[in-house]
């Protein structure tokens, strides 16, 4: 399936700090975590062209169930960003597509990610969702 301007769009093996990310932002133990949490192996990922580390992200539902979401489309965990001084970064929220993983957006106010030698996993600070 081509994107908006014609290129195939190219779906990748998700990365360790994506996978890492998720694992995290997904760590409780609510029926919904578990769920989405099972969808982990069966995800994929692309550059969503944001300035900040986010993606989309792909599942293939022939192998692992929806999650029971009660919505079309909506948030499902998220997080606050913390700077690497230990100050409020901003939030990263995951969101689910009908019960599926679908997008991992991050809002950082200075736009410039994790911060050096970081990885975005260590980038979380309260968990919520």
């Amino acid at each position: 399936m081509p994107d908006r301007a014609g290129a195939p769009i190219v779906w990748e093996p998700l990365g360790e700090d994506v996978r890492r990310t998720l694992e995290r932002l997904l760590d409780g133990a609510s029926d919904l975590h578990r769920a989405l949490r099972a969808q982990i192996p069966y995800a994929r990922m692309r550059d969503s062209g944001c300035a900040c580390p986010c993606v989309y992200l792909n599942v293939d539902t022939d192998a692992v169930a929806a999650a029971p979401t009660g919505r079309r489309f909506g948030p499902v965990a998220g997080a606050s960003l913390i700077a690497p001084d230990g100050g409020y970064d901003g939030e990263v929220t995951l969101f689910a597509s009908e019960g599926v993983l679908a997008d991992l957006q991050f809002c950082d106010w200075e736009d410039r990610g994790p911060g050096p030698g970081r990885r975005l996993w260590e980038w979380l600070g309260h968990r919520y969702g």
